[in-house]
């Protein structure tokens, strides 16, 4: 796989050429979502199947305050415009975009709806592609607090755009009070870890070998129990996508300058690393693949399978 190590913003001709890209949460209707970031990154990644995991369209916003850029034309076009160049475009619905939830399992053209997918990766792994959602407690129990919650999400991120121009005129760089709130408040952090156990353990009932989501924002590639745990972030606070290589190597790459959920790594790393170098939380071995391939007809029955029309060695892939 061919990665820049460009910033996005930086106008490079170099191509990413990748099999697959996950990107979730850009949330346009808000004034925060990184469109241009965004439109940048898709007009240097060339890949086959390109997964929008979630909240593109931030509905819950809209219909509180009206907020559409010509940007977001722009972005839509941009998804299309892939769509026909025999991109594979699969939209997941998010709990902020349910409004499309009508349109479940339709196809138009190279695009799809779908709630749920089970990916089937070049060397072979199946990962369930889920928003996240589903996992979340506060979703299921009580809608209305968990708008409110974002449109508190919402002003802390009005807050932090005021303070961060503040720190730029004394030569800071830019620093996330939402990231910092969630990575010290004890509470988040356990919400976090349920979230992710949980998600986990939902590709575990499937008898995939992991998980890709969005939802919290918090954009992440660790091992849970045996089980990958892949969270593709946002493109909110953090811009970040998920790209799987011709290998069935699944990467995170991020385009902000945000240190604070860089989960260990260096200032300005790109790369955070394959996904079967991260830490087992379980502690039991990650290869689950010889298992899933008995049974997965039967527990996949009714998702929505993409990729496994030319999984296999990376060869017929390249």
């Amino acid at each position: 796989m061919n990665t820049s190590k460009t910033k996005a913003g930086s106008h490079s001709d170099e191509m990413i050429v990748c099999r697959s890209v996950w990107i979730s949460d850009v949330h346009l209707g808000t004034k925060h979502s990184r469109v241009a970031e965004l439109l940048e990154f898709l007009r240097v990644v060339d890949c086959k199947y390109l997964y929008l995991v979630g909240d593109l369209i931030d509905g819950w916003e809209l219909k509180f305050r009206w907020y559409w850029h010509d940007d977001y034309n722009v972005l839509i076009q941009k998804l299309l415009r892939k769509s026909r160049k025999l991109t594979k475009v699969i939209y997941i619905s998010g709990n902020h975009d349910e409004f499309i939830e009508q349109f479940m399992g339709m196809r138009f053209g190279n695009v799809t709806l779908a709630r749920q997918v089970m990916h089937t990766a070049a060397d072979g792994k199946k990962y369930l592609v889920i928003h996240g959602h589903q996992a979340d407690g506060l979703t299921h129990f009580n809608h209305l607090l968990e708008k409110l919650g974002s449109h508190l999400y919402i002003w802390i991120l009005d807050l932090n755009l005021y303070f961060n121009r503040l720190r730029r005129v004394f030569g800071f760089g830019y620093w996330s009070l939402a990231a910092y709130l969630k990575a010290k408040a004890k509470a988040a952090v356990k919400y976090v870890t349920e979230y992710e156990d949980t998600l986990a353990a939902m590709a575990r009932s499937q008898k995939a070998d992991g998980v890709i989501c969005g939802h919290i924002h918090r954009a992440e590639i660790k091992t849970i129990e045996g089980v990958q745990y892949l969270n593709c972030g946002d493109w909110v606070e953090n811009s970040t996508a998920l790209i799987e290589d011709f290998e069935g190597n699944i990467k995170l790459l991020r385009f902000h300058e945000n240190n604070v959920l860089r989960s260990g790594r260096g200032a300005g790393s790109h790369d955070s690393g394959h996904s079967h170098q991260r830490n087992d939380r379980g502690g039991r071995a990650p290869n689950r693949r010889n298992n899933n391939r008995g049974g997965s007809a039967a527990a996949n029955a009714g998702i929505l399978c993409i990729g496994d029309e030319d999984a296999g060695p990376a060869a017929a892939d390249a």
